[in-house]
């Protein structure tokens, strides 16, 4: 038996070429993810379709790693939209990515590193002096597309994600950090002096009236008399 190779492989039925219209391939991606449902369900292979089956076990092995941020960016144009993506991404991989997976086309793209500043290593996260190390370099890419893209107006009312709270807690965190550094001892207290600077402007104004501590406590020190020897009287 001898085997006769051609220059150019065969194509299976069903192929559809790169640059063919997106409705149809769409309608391949389509019909290739109800026959990975089928198949997921009956965990066999379709016997009548290798093709098809080949397919399903390629997309399967081969599902996306990687993550594409999009970057809010108000001062460009609607046509712009930036990404922050993996340092192996190029520019062909940012237009298949978005024309398969979103359906927007490209008609250019701007690639550039951002290098980060250079830092210290600290030990065990801790206070103190390291070696200089320069962290990750983040890759930026910036699209042209066809059709203009606008960002939402963020919500003004943010009480649904406890915006505040949020935020009382990262500073609450911050001054107990800052209490227990060695260097906070030497430092004054500065919510102490401003309870003491609002205490006395609001006496100077009349707001409140000055009182002894053991009655703002609501504390008696009224004794009776002690006697200090025989025939002495006590006096309440």
């Amino acid at each position: 038996m001898v085997r006769k190779f051609s220059k150019f492989p065969k194509k299976p039925a069903g192929w559809l070429p790169p640059s063919a219209p997106l409705h149809m391939r769409k309608q391949e991606d389509r019909n290739v993810n109800e026959k990975i449902s089928l198949l997921r369900e009956y965990r066999t292979p379709a016997p009548d379709n290798t093709y098809a089956w080949m397919l399903i076990r390629s997309r399967l092995s081969s599902s996306p790693d990687f993550t594409v941020a999009l970057i809010r960016t108000p001062f460009l144009p609607p046509r712009y939209a930036s990404f922050y993506v993996p340092l192996n991404f190029n520019k062909l991989d940012i237009r298949d990515y978005l024309q398969r997976a979103y359906g927007v086309k490209v008609l250019s793209v701007r690639s550039f590193v951002e290098q980060q500043k250079v830092t210290r290593m600290r030990k065990d996260g801790k206070h103190g002096y390291g070696r200089l190390r320069r962290p990750q370099a983040k890759k930026k890419m910036t699209v042209e597309m066809t059709e203009p893209f606008v960002w939402p107006e963020p919500p003004k009312d943010t009480t649904p994600w406890e915006k505040d709270q949020f935020y009382k807690a990262a500073q609450y965190q911050k001054d107990m950090q800052s209490k227990n550094d060695p260097q906070s001892a030497m430092e004054p207290n500065k919510d102490e002096r401003e309870a003491f600077e609002k205490q006395a402007k609001d006496l100077l104004e009349g707001k409140q009236t000055w009182r002894p501590t053991w009655q703002a406590l609501g504390l008696n020190y009224d004794r009776p008399a002690i006697p200090t020897g025989k025939g002495s009287s006590t006096r309440s």
